[in-house]
């Protein structure tokens, strides 16, 4: 039974705890110094990116094996002596840095062999970065860097175009622990940068109010109308999320008020946590912020974070204007009510308490266009929102505010310096042992060369590779193996990363894990698969966009201003009319063959080919042009609809039906 019981924590990953006593104290006292470490080496400093991130993942990584537990069955709060050992040596390893700093950055790596301290120390931080791998990302992640050091060792002996030279220890160590190939490299300068500063700045716009501001503007713009608490889920989960980043975060925060408000009118478990999971995903692609992956892109591709925003500005809206339709005909096939009239605020009222929350991303955008790096651009933001927090004495970002900000910061960013730790180990094995190229070939022996195929072949590994594991570690994982062979076959460079990050992304709600699914699933009380399946469905344009901008980049405003228009013009008639069809509802409710011809004539409209997009159109005029005057009546009646108070009792029957 303890075996059993060991290897099902093995494979499980930790459970975060609160430590308290003279532990918490120093783990404050870290966090302290971190955050003020931060903002002298990005506003004051020129340090070396390598030694910046040396320090800052290994103290991070320090507080991980504090807040994070063996696993899931130790949630004390007392901290066992091994994970106090490992914490200590972290902090050890990192003062070992800072003190061989001149030799680590001066050696030729391989050339200038390494010290019999410099071997261990090196192999101890590995050892390390697997176990917090397994904490934080449980074992699908760490059987993958598992798999790929025991390829480094041993894959010399596969014959053929897998095999490749002999490494020993020594080799292996030196590239992973101390050079810009391993932990330390450029994954983990995402994780140094970007992802600090702008998760503290959505930690500090949420605990100023942000958070309740964009709930309220939601509630305000779209409450009164049918479905209202769902088309508020839609806003302000693409708001928050937009400038959280984190679908769990996102479902975690918003979803706590969303979902239990469309359960009240009618909504089924399952249909109120997928609105919310899909809504919640769409922020990591949705500008200005992104989340983390994209700061990876940025990274990778050496393409600017602006660029990549810019591009990502079109598809983001594209896939929140088809959840909101589909959220709108569902609604009005159903009949389902908007909120009481008397609780909701209004546009002007929400705007006239709370609109100085427009002004850190006003910054933020400002910054970003005029050219100044992301990092200044969120610390900018972090700023304004500290001063717009003091337009009202309850919204005051207080000096206690601001230190439990930083605080929840630093430990909330922990399991992404986790994953950036581990995937600096993966990018590094596939670079040093030409994996890369390797799994090219194979993505390109399975596709045939097609440009077709190898989207599909990728979109599939990214899925794959995506099943329980964050969206940078699936983006890190693809964008290393298949964007090469995708460039190789013609694609551009912009478009290879951004279809492989939109798959990332949407891995968070693609069933059997999908960790948006799962977190909607404990707030709505419902099957979290059973949410992933609906998610994916109303998420669907996001899983059709992609391959649409590939063949075309006019979706990526990349072209002429009128391919552009025209581009934009037909994909936003697509989504609606595949809304339509998926929901069987246009000013009246749609037999089934018509539903069948308007959805395949959506995406008709949707892909970037002229007689398509003119096939579609006469598909989707021919279905819906003759329920367009009963889609006019039902807006003109669209204030007759019962408020929640008068549709709940019949909570029970609508629920059934949505489920259906």
């Amino acid at each position: 039974m303890k075996m059993k019981s060991l290897l099902g924590a093995l494979f499980s990953t930790g459970a975060t705890r609160e430590p308290d006593g003279l532990i918490k104290k120093l783990i404050i006292c870290l966090i302290i110094a971190i955050t003020i470490f931060q903002f002298y080496v990005v506003l004051f400093s020129s340090m070396d990116p390598f030694l910046h991130n040396a320090i800052f993942i290994t103290f991070m990584l320090a507080i991980t094996f504090i807040v994070f537990s063996f696993s899931s069955n130790k949630k004390d709060k007392k901290i066992p002596f091994y994970d106090i050992a490992i914490s200590l040596a972290l902090i050890g390893i990192g003062i070992f840095m800072i003190v061989n700093a001149e030799r680590f950055l001066t050696r030729w790596p391989l050339a200038d062999p390494l010290s019999s301290t410099e071997l261990i120390i090196g192999t101890v931080l590995l050892l390390i970065v697997f176990e917090v791998t397994r904490r934080t990302l449980g074992a699908g992640m760490l059987f993958i860097v598992s798999a790929l050091v025991i390829y480094a060792f041993f894959g010399h002996h596969i014959s053929g175009p897998f095999g490749h030279e002999q490494y020993n220890l020594m080799q292996i160590v030196d590239q992973m622990a101390y050079t810009v190939n391993g932990v330390y490299g450029s994954i983990a300068t995402v994780a140094a940068t970007y992802v600090f500063f702008f998760v503290l700045f959505g930690n500090l716009f949420n605990a100023s109010g942000g958070g309740d501001f964009f709930y309220a503007l939601s509630k305000a713009i779209t409450g009164r109308v049918a479905g209202g608490p769902a088309k508020v889920a839609v806003i302000s989960s693409g708001l928050y999320g937009s400038i959280s980043g984190s679908p769990t975060a996102d479902v975690a925060t918003t979803g706590s008020f969303t979902i239990p408000s469309m359960k009240k009118v009618g909504y089924s478990g399952t249909y109120a946590g997928a609105i919310e999971a899909t809504a919640a995903t769409g922020g990591s692609i949705l500008p200005p912020v992104m989340g983390s992956a994209a700061f990876l892109m940025a990274e990778m591709t050496g393409i600017s974070y602006t660029s990549i925003a810019l591009a990502a500005l079109i598809p983001g809206l594209l896939y929140y204007l088809a959840i909101f339709s589909q959220v709108h005909f569902q609604a009005k096939k159903l009949k389902m009510a908007g909120y009481d009239d008397e609780t909701l605020p209004t546009v002007r009222g929400v705007m006239k308490s709370m609109g100085q929350f427009i002004i850190p991303i006003i910054v933020l955008i400002v910054f970003l266009e005029q050219g100044f790096t992301p990092v200044l651009g969120a610390i900018a933001a972090s700023i304004a929102t500290i001063i717009v927090s003091y337009f009202k004495k309850e919204t005051r970002l207080t000096p206690r505010k601001l230190f439990d900000t930083m605080v929840e910061t630093t430990t909330r960013i922990s399991p992404l310096v986790a994953v950036c730790a581990a995937a600096g180990v993966v990018a590094g094995i596939i670079q040093v042992t030409g994996l890369g190229g390797k799994f090219s070939s194979l993505i390109h022996a399975a596709s045939g060369g097609s440009v077709f195929m190898t989207m599909v072949v990728t979109m599939l590994v990214c899925i794959v590779f995506g099943m329980g594991m964050p969206t940078p570690a699936a983006y890190v994982l693809t964008a290393v193996l298949a964007a090469p062979i995708m460039i190789e076959v013609g694609i551009d460079m912009m478009q290879a990363h951004m279809f492989i990050l939109y798959y990332a992304c949407l891995s968070a709600i693609t069933p059997p894990v999908a960790v948006a699914a799962y977190a909607a699933a404990a707030i709505a009380d419902a099957n979290p698969m059973r949410i992933g399946f609906l998610a994916c469905r109303l998420g669907l344009v996001a899983f059709i966009i992609p391959y649409m901008f590939v063949y075309d980049p006019s979706l990526l405003l990349i072209g002429s201003s009128q391919n552009i228009v025209i581009a934009t013009l037909l994909a936003v008639a697509g989504v609606i009319a595949l809304a339509a069809g998926l929901e069987g509802w246009f000013g009246k409710i749609l037999k089934g063959w018509e539903r069948a011809i308007v959805t395949i004539s959506g995406i008709l409209m949707i892909y970037p080919e002229f007689t398509s997009s003119i096939i579609g159109l006469i598909g989707v005029t021919l279905i819906l042009g003759t329920k367009f005057p009963a889609l006019v009546k039902d807006f003109k009646d669209a204030g007759k609809l019962p408020a929640v108070k008068e549709i709940a009792l019949d909570e029970n029957e609508n629920s059934q039906k949505i489920s259906s």
